[in-house]
């Protein structure tokens, strides 16, 4: 019982390790000069006229995410900019953005909606896969928070590890390792649904096209109708000029990057 007491404190501090590396990158320092280019563009949306208004709001609110930086807020005004300019695609795509900042938000739910019902391009939505049903806890917290879960879960579990080995007391032990499966499977929920850390990369088709069946305007047609803004794809593979994406409810097929937005 001892000896998986060790293994306990030694696997949580493993866990607590790389979830702190993961989260110290995650997170991008904001400046003066961000703030002041989001009000900006914010002014710029209030006093929008024409779509061209919004755009130029949109072109700002893409300034401060330049470099990495990320925004739930950024993301959220910059999918409604976009909306505004009847860019529909660009709208769904940093909307969804937004979500994983802001997973219980109506409005954005509600705006997301708004824009897959307008734009020409919306495809069937894609099941969801057994493993969301399995840990429901999907859309409670945000990406940044489930991080942080883990880390306070995983070094928790590492003390209490310490205290069942220093105190010779069973019963923490398997405290220690219920705290580890607990956070553990929060843990695997960000390995699987997180776009950053699982590499899926959701993009969208932002003005109509042919999709190939290979990299070059030579190849077949992959599918019988043109894709339209809005039309969402996961991302396969990619080269410099063409992405391979898999387009649900009609298939796979290859796209210049030009029509593309990620």
């Amino acid at each position: 019982m001892i000896t998986l007491a060790r293994w306990l404190i030694f696997f949580a501090s493993i866990g607590f390790a790389s979830i702190g590396f993961v989260g110290k990158s995650a997170v991008a320092a904001d400046s003066g000069d961000r703030q002041r280019i989001f009000i900006q563009a914010l002014k710029l949306f209030d006093e929008a006229k024409k779509p061209d208004d919004y755009l130029e709001s949109a072109r700002l609110f893409e300034t401060i995410l330049e470099d990495g930086f990320q925004s739930g807020v950024v993301y959220y005004n910059l999918g409604n900019a976009y909306y505004r300019a009847g860019e529909y695609g660009r709208a769904i795509l940093n909307f969804r953005k937004a979500k994983s900042f802001r997973p219980r938000d109506p409005y954005l739910a509600a705006n997301l909606q708004q824009a897959i019902s307008m734009a020409p391009g919306r495809l069937v939505e894609p099941l969801k896969p057994w493993w969301n049903h399995v840990l429901f806890w999907n859309e409670w917290f945000s990406d940044a928070t489930k991080i942080w879960l883990i880390g306070m879960g995983l070094s928790s579990a590492s003390i209490i590890a310490f205290c069942a080995f220093y105190f010779r007391r069973r019963f923490l032990v398997w405290v220690a390792a219920a705290t580890i499966v607990v956070f553990g499977a929060i843990c695997v929920d960000v390995a699987i649904n997180s776009p950053e850390i699982a590499g899926d990369k959701r993009a969208v088709i932002v003005r109509e096209t042919i999709a190939r069946k290979g990299t070059g305007n030579n190849y077949e047609p992959a599918f019988d109708k043109a894709l339209m803004d809005g039309a969402e794809l996961t991302v396969l593979s990619e080269t410099a000029d063409w992405t391979f994406g898999h387009f649900e409810g009609v298939g796979d097929g290859w796209v210049r990057n030009e029509f593309v937005a990620k």
